[in-house]
């Protein structure tokens, strides 16, 4: 009876928390977060006030996704099987791991391999799970250049227009409620000219943090599941590849 009722706990530790133990996380901390679940980019937006007012994930999915849904688990899962049409041009646009060099002053067109000096009018989509060991309060640091725009947990909770001047440097922190367990971030940057960039970190406390994407390129599939299910981000991402 003993046995069962280890092999019983240990059983319920794996339902709760499935792949948490296993997983090559992001460190998080005041560490700048480096891998994202992102979107290709938009183009051909008319620049970033004109951006700031669409929801392009909206628009481009027919309202299946939106700027705030996919800051849901339920939303982020909705991305498997999505591909968002740009309302600009008709671009086919699809999720995939995004890596940004987070002291490039143009790191939202290197992300995704486009040259910056020579690209303008473009809308950056990316999302981060959260893992936090408990409810808690804490500090977001945003860099952005131009408009920033977060949802965290299907709220938005950040609205600035301003470029921050710098890819390390914030000029507005700001506070944060973190849930236990997962929470998600939907990061949106409207960019119109000239250097193009995105970053974010949190407190030195927040160390115990857990960021997905891994750092061995997972998302989807290490956090929680939800139906549907479905494979195309993967297969979009050899696509992109091939």
């Amino acid at each position: 009876m003993k046995k069962v009722a280890i092999f019983i706990a240990l059983a319920c530790v794996v339902m709760l928390a499935p792949m948490a133990l296993a997983q090559n996380w992001q460190p998080a901390g005041d560490n700048w977060i480096e891998k994202w679940w992102g979107l290709d980019l938009v183009t051909e937006t008319g620049g970033f006030g004109t951006s700031a007012e669409l929801d392009y994930l909206s628009l481009g999915s027919e309202g299946v996704i939106s700027n705030a849904s996919v800051s849901t688990r339920d939303g982020v899962g909705k991305t498997a099987n999505i591909i968002v049409k740009a309302d600009s041009n008709g671009a086919l646009l699809g999720w995939s791991i995004v890596d940004i060099d987070i002291e490039d002053q143009y790191n939202i067109s290197s992300s995704h391999g486009v040259d910056g000096a020579v690209i303008r009018d473009v809308t950056w989509h990316g999302i981060i799970a959260i893992i936090s060991p408990d409810d808690r309060t804490t500090t977001m640091h945003p860099a952005h250049d131009d408009h920033a725009q977060i949802w965290l947990n299907g709220e938005k909770i950040y609205d600035n227009p301003t470029w921050t001047g710098g890819a390390q440097v914030v000029t507005t922190p700001t506070e944060i409620q973190l849930k236990k367990g997962e929470n998600f971030l939907h990061y949106k940057c409207g960019e119109s000219g000239g250097a193009d960039y995105v970053n974010l970190r949190f407190e030195p406390t927040d160390t115990e943090l857990l960021i997905a994407p891994t750092t061995d390129n997972l998302f989807l599939n290490v956090l929680t599941p939800v139906e549907p299910k479905g494979k195309l981000a993967t297969q979009w991402a050899d696509i992109k590849r091939q």
